[in-house]
């Protein structure tokens, strides 16, 4: 069943205990929508906590000034959670991407609300609120407060804002509409600072992530003409340079700027010798799809998943996965 918007906002109004989670490695969007839909809430006077299974990356603290997130790996406990109303669950559909609060969410399975954009799902819940044509998942918080009537504040607008701008890639992917940029225009009004949040964005890196830069693009390869990019990292690459896991966020969409690129994938290696696989398309492969061959998920021009090892055997399944949709998308 999907909720439609009376049904939706019914819901929110008649509960009063909420708790906010997202996928592991949260994004901005991510992040930018927990705390978006908490100030929403707060605004109608509801008690709200919002807890990740992981803390959030050191590079994205920024997003959180009152230091509102928090997370079952800095101490949260499952029955810490017991007394809530509903479980949101934003920006992921996918079991696998809940890491540790898959667990609470199953313990709670007739009290969660899935909201999100994504294509792909799994069976987390009976209701949802999804609009896989919406450019993020701030986008859709956006809306919950329009129609609540909640009036947008700084501490609303920023989060989104951040959301927002980045999941649409600057404003410049195909998702994006002329509605993109009045949203934008409106959370600016309210008090987002475009600039303070490019700052903290793109502005923040350490040399040890320009050297890893350097080193995944040294070592991207090209196949079909140039057409298809892919590129890696390995652990023994993050150690030598000094890096941390968060350093290897958006090393992909900097292959995509190789001219004449219309797929790009990367394979990063996790600690734990587990693999992180994304895919970006310009054009008929279906990124999703890809994710999708391996236990992922996403969106038809980005997507991801992660793979058991080891990590040459994972390559090459990618590799032909990925060759594989090339020449059928050519054919």
């Amino acid at each position: 069943m999907r909720l439609d918007w009376a049904s939706l906002l019914d819901l929110l109004r008649s509960r009063q205990r909420f708790v906010l989670t997202s996928h592991v490695r949260p994004d901005c969007d991510a992040l930018g929508s927990e705390l978006g839909m908490a100030g929403i809430l707060w605004a109608l006077g509801k008690d709200v906590r919002i807890v990740n299974a992981q803390a959030t990356p050191q590079n994205l603290a920024w997003i959180d000034p009152q230091h509102r997130l928090e997370s079952l790996a800095g101490g949260v406990k499952p029955a810490d959670l017991a007394d809530r109303d509903l479980l949101i669950v934003l920006d992921t559909s996918a079991w696998a991407q809940l890491g540790a609060m898959g667990d609470v969410a199953k313990g709670m399975r007739d009290r969660v609300l899935v909201i999100d954009h994504h294509v792909s799902e799994d069976d987390l819940c009976d209701l949802w609120f999804k609009d896989t044509s919406a450019e993020a998942t701030a986008r859709i918080v956006y809306e919950i407060g329009l129609r609540l009537k909640v009036p947008l504040t700084e501490a609303i607008a920023t989060p989104l804002y951040a959301g927002l701008s980045t999941d649409t890639g600057g404003f410049r992917f195909p998702s994006v509409s002329g509605e993109s940029f009045r949203i934008a225009g409106r959370l600016v009004d309210a008090g987002a600072s475009p600039p303070a949040i490019y700052r903290e964005l793109f502005e923040q890196d350490s040399l040890s992530r320009l050297h890893l830069v350097g080193r995944t693009l040294a070592g991207a390869t090209t196949a079909h003409d140039g057409r298809v990019i892919f590129s890696q990292v390995r652990q023994q690459d993050i150690k030598e340079v000094g890096a941390i896991p968060a350093d290897t966020e958006d090393l992909i969409n900097l292959t995509l700027a190789v001219k004449g690129t219309e797929v790009a994938a990367i394979l990063i290696e996790q600690p734990d010798g587990r693999i992180k696989v994304s895919f970006r398309s310009r054009g008929p492969v279906d990124c999703s799809a890809l994710a999708g061959r391996f236990g992922g998920g996403g969106h038809r021009a980005a997507a991801g998943a992660i793979i058991d090892g080891p990590f040459e055997a994972v390559h090459d399944k990618v590799r032909a996965a990925v060759d594989e949709a090339w020449m059928t998308r050519a054919g």
